[in-house]
């Protein structure tokens, strides 16, 4: 049996610009449509795309469907920025059924959960485990962190001007036990940006503070 994935649609709310801090936010990519869409938002001279390479599933079958999904974020505005990206699946059963990779060579690609929790610091089995386990690059906050910055992938560093940020996540895995498993899903890619000085020109310590300085 195989079923054909549904085109998503997305509905993007009223934004309001009320500080040059405002980060722009740029909507792209699924992982369940053969389209895209990206909607931009600048505020003053700071600029992101997201970047991305997607082979996608036209149909869905019983056992394994592999696909690329490689995500990345290219600076393309005319000042130094911090990026952060959601990504999730829009069906939690799927998410409990699936695998990401941030591997670059199909042959030799390690996969982990696609379940958003980080269960222990000793054994990785999430991929949300494996990003923050690596020395730099992206880090994960969690859905439960109590903070304002939770759920997002945040790069680390500053992104200067033309820079790309490495795969967020490049391959995805999912499985269907039986033919009844088999069900529509799409996920979104949202990517945002922040300045790197509050409103003062104070430089911000790191990302964190430069998030939590927006979002509260």
């Amino acid at each position: 049996m195989r079923i054909t994935l549904k085109k998503p649609v997305v509905i993007i709310g009223a934004l309001c610009a009320a500080a040059v801090i405002l980060p722009v936010i740029i909507v792209s990519a699924y992982f369940a449509s053969q389209s895209s869409v990206e909607n931009k938002m600048i505020v003053a001279d700071n600029v992101i795309e997201i970047s991305e390479e997607f082979s996608p599933p036209e149909e869905q079958y019983e056992g394994e469907n592999l696909f690329k999904k490689d995500v990345s974020v290219t600076n393309t505005g005319s000042s130094p920025c911090y990026v952060r990206v959601y990504a999730d699946f829009s069906n939690s059963f799927v998410r409990s059924n699936s695998y990401i990779s941030a591997d670059t060579d199909e042959g030799a690609l390690n996969f982990y959960s696609a379940d958003r929790t980080i269960n222990s610091e000793d054994e990785i089995t999430t991929f949300v485990e494996y990003i923050n386990a690596l020395d730099g690059g992206w880090v994960f906050v969690p859905d439960d962190s109590g903070t304002a910055l939770s759920g997002f992938y945040y790069y680390r560093e500053p992104l200067n001007v033309g820079e790309t940020t490495p795969s967020l996540f490049t391959y995805i895995k999912t499985i269907n036990i039986t033919a009844d498993d088999i069900d529509q899903f799409d996920i979104l890619v949202y990517a945002e940006s922040t300045q790197l000085t509050d409103i003062n020109g104070e430089a911000y310590d790191d990302y964190a503070a430069a998030w939590t300085g927006y979002l509260t």
